[in-house]
């Protein structure tokens, strides 16, 4: 059954009909911090950092690219693969492999590894040896090099083109035509011609009258010249130089053919020459009778029978296709595929292609797993919208089982401030001892009212401070030289052991006491829990402005219950067990308070079955983020 609220007053009809039990509200609130730490934790968990850096790998050209080439590279092999096993079946190879099984070619391989074989291949060894046919070719090569020089040699000689050039050479013509270049009639001819060439000679004839000009130097230097051009000796100078024989002539002594004959003709007459031929016959002579001692061996009927069958059509095929390029891939592909390197490579892509697969396989399996569906499920939602928008700035949970002077002190701020010692307000009948009525024990923090005679000071109008005799004492423990907040969630986790009138006090002030706040104030009935806010200016005569409210049926004696004052800008809300058991808006404190404590008496105590106290578990106060 839920509370129901008449103007400030809250009313409940039963038991926990409303107010969850506090064993429940601490487990629930323990379990939602427990989940929202491992939130935290599972956030910022190595566990989701691989998860996530798994998915980005999936998803990235790295992965695309190592599945692509472990595919390609797979394509590959299963090409060779394929291309093996269709070549084996080909006609060509089962042709090569049908002869390569058979009984004669088991025969010539049979004597192949005969004594008498392995005797004759000693010998054939030598003569069939790099060794001895590079001596031979060389020294063939080098017989025929030399002849070759004497045949080109001769063959030159005996060109037309050659034939010529020495014939027209030696004739009387050329003879006559040299012994006239270097005649002085020729030379006189020259310069002459040169003189009447010249542009002086030119302008100085152009500008002569003709008839003297033909009686000057220059006329007889011109008569002279035409005399000799019409000489019979220049004019056959000039036309066998001009003729086609002898620019042919004059061209091939230019020639590289003619330079090659003079060349070759002086090479094949040298000592160089004969030495190279003598030294290659020779040396031929011994390589050959080397190789016919070797054919001698060769005529004895078990080897010619041998090379028989190994210069055979059918022998030659088998030989010809096992040197062809076609079988060298085939058994080059074959070695390959038989080897530890296609093996290893295999297995290597088979394991990355394994790796791939389960990197896919872990990366779905964690996506479908229970704990990644939850963390899906609550890390966008409004779960633990309560924990998130506050932040803990004040608690204790009085574990040490000692006060901790840092947080509490134990008396009112003012008594502290003005006279440095404890007081009691003018209607308290218990004087709050300075620490002396704390208890904490098992983690619990007691403030225990007793029924015993004490002296004490007393605040009393208008005479301030007094002494006072008091026969019971009480005691506070108070926030104010530790901690003051503005706005924020202040709680308590509260029992009190009940006796009239002793009155239990948990509530909140300010610097001048006013604004002040009663969070839970229990005193008439241990049913009745009152919560007030008050405010005012605190020097003015009036009493100040108070908004009450009162939570009735539940007897708070009974369970420690939690005690709840949320405070906004705007709204002061109440809570015992996060049920909202009051709620105001006007009045609302702009300004920090501290926390109070506190426990006394205000009315006639005779019949109070004392001692008895109020037991705090637990204080915690939240900032909103």
């Amino acid at each position: 059954m839920a509370n129901i609220a008449f103007g400030s007053k809250y009313f409940i009809f039963s038991k926990f009909s409303s107010i969850p039990k506090t064993s429940k509200i601490e487990t629930d609130r323990t379990n939602l911090q427990k989940e929202f730490d491992e939130l935290i934790g599972y956030i910022g968990s190595q566990e989701l950092k691989d998860f996530n850096e798994l998915g980005k790998y999936l998803e990235s050209k790295e992965c695309i690219d190592t599945i692509t080439s472990i595919q390609n590279t797979k394509n590959k092999e299963n090409e060779k693969i394929k291309s093996y096993e269709t070549r084996k079946k080909s006609k060509p190879f089962k042709d090569y492999f049908k002869f390569r099984d058979s009984a004669k070619l088991r025969e010539y391989l049979a004597f192949a590894n005969s004594r008498e074989l392995k005797d004759f291949e000693e010998l054939e060894k030598v003569v069939t040896s790099k060794k001895f046919e590079d001596e031979k070719k060389n020294f063939e090569n080098q017989k025929a090099g030399e002849e070759k020089k004497i045949a080109e040699f001769n063959q030159l000689k005996k060109s037309k083109p050659v034939r010529n050039y020495f014939r027209f050479k030696d004739s009387e013509k050329l003879k006559t035509f040299n012994h006239t270049t270097t005649s002085v009639e020729l030379k006189k001819l020259e310069d002459l011609e040169k003189l009447v060439g010249s542009k002086e000679f030119q302008k100085a004839k152009s500008t002569a009258d003709p008839k003297t000009f033909k009686e000057s130097a220059e006329g007889k230097k011109l008569a002279e010249y035409d005399h000799l051009k019409k000489s019979g000796i220049i004019k056959k100078y000039y036309k066998f130089r001009d003729s086609s024989a002898y620019k042919e002539y004059m061209s091939f002594e230019k020639s590289s053919e003619l330079k090659k004959y003079y060349e070759l003709e002086s090479y094949s007459n040298s000592k160089e020459h004969k030495d190279k031929l003598d030294s290659s016959t020779k040396e031929l002579a011994k390589l050959n009778e080397q190789l016919h001692s070797y054919l001698n061996k060769k005529k004895s009927k078990s080897i010619r029978d041998f090379y028989k069958f190994g210069n055979s059509s059918s022998y030659k095929t088998f030989v010809a296709f096992e040197k062809s390029k076609e079988l060298a891939d085939y058994l080059a592909n074959e070695k390959y595929l038989k080897s530890d390197e296609h093996k290893n490579l295999m297995k290597s892509l088979e394991a990355k292609e394994t790796t791939e697969k389960e990197k896919r396989s872990k990366y779905d399996n964690y996506k479908n797993s229970k704990k990644f569906k939850w963390y899906l499920a609550i890390k966008d939602s409004n779960k633990f919208d309560e924990i998130k928008k506050v932040k803990l700035v004040f608690e204790d949970d009085f574990k040490e089982n000692k006060l901790d002077r840092n947080k509490w002190m134990t008396r009112y701020y003012w008594g502290d401030k003005l006279i440095n010692d404890a007081y009691a307000f003018e209607t308290e009948k218990a004087f709050p001892t300075d620490g002396k009525n704390i208890e904490l024990r098992d983690g619990i923090l007691k403030i225990v009212t007793r029924s015993e005679k004490t002296e004490g000071k007393m605040w009393k109008q208008p005479f301030g401070f007094i002494p006072q005799e008091f026969s019971y004492t009480s005691g506070l423990i108070s926030t104010a030289k530790s901690h003051r907040q503005k706005f924020g969630k202040i709680e308590a986790k509260i029992k009190v052991n009940y006796s009239k009138p002793v009155h239990y006090h948990f509530w909140m002030a300010s610097e001048m006491n006013l604004p002040h706040v009663d969070i839970m104030k229990l005193s008439d009935k241990k049913s009745k829990v009152d919560m007030a806010n008050l405010y005012g200016n605190i020097s003015d005569k009036k009493a100040p402005e108070k908004k009450t409210g009162e939570f009735s049926g539940l007897d708070v004696s009974q369970d420690y219950f939690i005690y709840t004052l949320e405070w906004t800008k705007n709204k002061l809300t109440w809570k015992i067990n996060d049920v909202v058991v009051n709620e105001q808006t006007q009045g609302v404190p702009q300004e920090e308070m501290y926390l109070v404590f506190s426990s006394g008496i205000s009315g006639n105590a005779a019949h109070a079955q004392l001692p008895v106290s109020m037991d705090i578990a637990w204080v915690r106060c939240f900032s909103y983020q």
